[in-house]
């Protein structure tokens, strides 16, 4: 009996040991109340100065990051001057070699067309059929282009002055446009016109065999005559301005930025 509760009593004891030592680690790793107090020292504890120190860094920080965002803006808009202003240059240059070559070949076709028209007179025949009257629009249209290329020049100094660049730019496009239809236009009846001159001159020289030697006035003015190859050459000089003002249109035109 008493080896029987010795055995026992061994048992119960071994058992208590074993449930307890878990128990007693775990309660080993709870913190204690100085342990807790150490660590609460070591919280950094930020004053009201230093609150206010850390509010200047950041409001800095901020001012600089602004400051680099509007640089960043004004070397592009410096950028898109100097390209503007490149622009400007390239439009006056261009408008000022076009211009002065309308100009010339212009006044010349009106001098030598108003000259073979006075001097064959009534003998001329019908203006609307011989190529006349169609030459004379060409050379109207002509001086329109010589008024239109010298609005481009005063479009190239708005599109540098301006304050408002994307108005300005619009602007020139849309005088361009113009500009290009009126030279067409121009250069359109201009060809019309040297197709009734130039079978206006092949109908007077397969006319003249028959009335050589007639010494009347309306033979006279059915031969081939020098004032002929005049108007063929005021009619030639006037194409030539047109075309001179649309290669002026097309170049601007392709200087000009799409966006």
């Amino acid at each position: 009996t008493f080896l029987a509760c010795s055995a026992v009593v061994l048992l119960y004891s071994a058992h208590c040991d074993a449930f307890s030592a878990p128990h007693a680690s775990l309660l080993a790793l709870r913190p204690s109340r100085g342990s807790v107090a150490k660590c609460s020292a070591l919280v950094p504890r930020f004053s009201k100065a230093d609150a206010k120190q850390l509010a200047f860094f950041g409001s800095r920080k901020q001012g600089a990051l602004a400051a680099a965002e509007d640089g960043a803006a004004e070397v592009a808009v410096g950028s898109n001057d100097a390209k503007l202003a490149k622009l400007s240059g390239s439009i006056g240059r261009a408008t000022w070699l076009s211009w002065w070559a309308q100009v010339i070949l212009s006044v010349v076709s009106t001098v030598t067309l108003f000259f073979a028209n006075a001097v064959k007179g009534a003998g001329q025949g019908n203006i609307l059929t011989n190529g006349i009257f169609l030459a004379g629009i060409g050379l109207a249209l002509s001086f329109v282009n010589v008024f239109w290329t010298w609005g481009y020049s005063s479009m190239g100094r708005n599109l540098a002055d301006s304050a408002d660049k994307s108005k300005a730019l619009t602007n020139l496009k849309r005088s361009i446009k113009v500009g290009v239809v009126v030279a067409l236009s121009g250069m359109l009846i201009t060809l019309f016109g040297a197709e009734q001159i130039v079978g206006t001159l092949v109908g007077k020289s397969m006319s003249g065999f028959l009335v050589m030697g007639q010494g009347t006035a309306q033979a006279a003015a059915m031969q081939l005559q020098a004032l002929d190859i005049l108007v063929v050459q005021a009619n030639t000089n006037t194409l030539l301005s047109h075309w001179a003002s649309l290669v002026n249109s097309l170049y601007i035109s392709s200087q000009v930025p799409r966006d």
